[in-house]
């Protein structure tokens, strides 16, 4: 393994891991958190990258979950991300099981009945599924199950259930199947918000990445301590609009653009330096980002040591 040089006349640029309540986030969660106090089920959708992930993770942090000292574990919001590699329902009565924090060794005729208990005396309220669009028919039908045995005496407790799906263009992930005549899915669509029950979180407008590019502002200003990013705001917006990164059109940015865009920028800045980034040092972040994002890169040259170390395995 070649060993660099810890010499450096600085410190290393540092990215910074925050999470920020931008405005998708506080529409996001505001939906999230509307379903949670009011016990409704929603699909709820928007464009990859978008934030949605980290939104969920912020709001299970802040949600109360405990436990006590009697053992018992308090766990308001149940979120998981739907299963990539089995289609049965065994897969997500698995992923339901760990997220509880608890994976008995069980059958699954038995594991079923234990689910129920365990939802019911962590006090789940919500349950939030994330890169919902890969789950199958057989999760849905389990999730139905699930939750009506929840309903049922003698629980009686009513879960809220929120599908969070990435999306493209005008196909929003189980509206078809929802459609279906079939009693299962027309149960299924019937337990769905009256006025929400599909929805898409919108991304970034230009005065939301302005408000962002403040926050920037804050986070890196020990490291660029000249930095102004607002200005840059409307050429930012207008790269990360080109149909290359925005290709439904929807003249809205998503959060994962903003920060590859910006962080690039300034980890280049600063390693030449500059206490400010210019518009050179931009634009050719945006033109890697939009003309030349596929294109490969040939690793090559000549090793910096004149011998390799050599060390013992084992």
């Amino acid at each position: 393994m070649i060993e660099h040089s810890s010499e450096r006349r600085f410190p290393a640029f540092t990215i910074h891991k925050d999470f920020i309540e931008t405005a998708f986030e506080q529409r996001f969660q505001g939906l999230l958190q509307y379903a949670w106090h009011h016990r409704t089920w929603h699909v709820v959708a928007a464009v990859p990258g978008s934030g949605k992930s980290l939104g969920i993770h912020d709001l299970v942090l802040h949600s109360g979950a405990c436990k006590y000292s009697t053992g018992m574990t308090r766990l308001p919001m149940l979120a998981i991300r739907a299963p990539k590699n089995g289609a049965r329902e065994q897969a997500l009565g698995m992923a339901l099981s760990a997220a509880l924090g608890v994976t008995p060794n069980l059958t699954w005729y038995a594991r079923r009945s234990w689910l129920v208990q365990a939802v019911a005396s962590a006090q789940v309220e919500c349950i939030i599924i994330d890169d919902a669009q890969d789950l199958e028919l057989a999760h849905l039908a389990f999730l139905k199950e699930l939750t009506d045995n929840l309903t049922a005496p003698p629980y009686e407790r009513h879960v809220s259930l929120c599908l969070v799906t990435a999306h493209s263009g005008n196909i929003i992930p189980f509206k078809e199947v929802f459609a279906r005549p079939d009693t299962l899915w027309r149960q299924f669509r019937r337990r769905l918000d009256t006025e929400r029950p599909f929805c898409v979180v919108l991304g970034h407008t230009l005065e939301e990445v302005s408000n962002i590019l403040t926050t920037f502002e804050d986070l890196y200003h020990s490291q660029l301590p000249d930095l102004h990013l607002r200005c840059w705001a409307k050429s930012m917006y207008t790269w990360l609009t080109q149909p290359t990164l925005d290709p439904d059109a929807t003249g809205r940015v998503t959060m994962d653009h903003v920060t590859r865009l910006i962080t690039s920028a300034l980890h280049r800045a600063y390693e030449q330096g500059a206490t400010d980034i210019n518009a050179t040092m931009l634009q050719e972040i945006a033109d890697m980002m939009i003309l030349r994002r596929n294109e490969i890169t040939p690793i090559d040259g000549i090793p910096s040591q004149v011998g390799f170390s050599v060390r013992e395995v084992g």
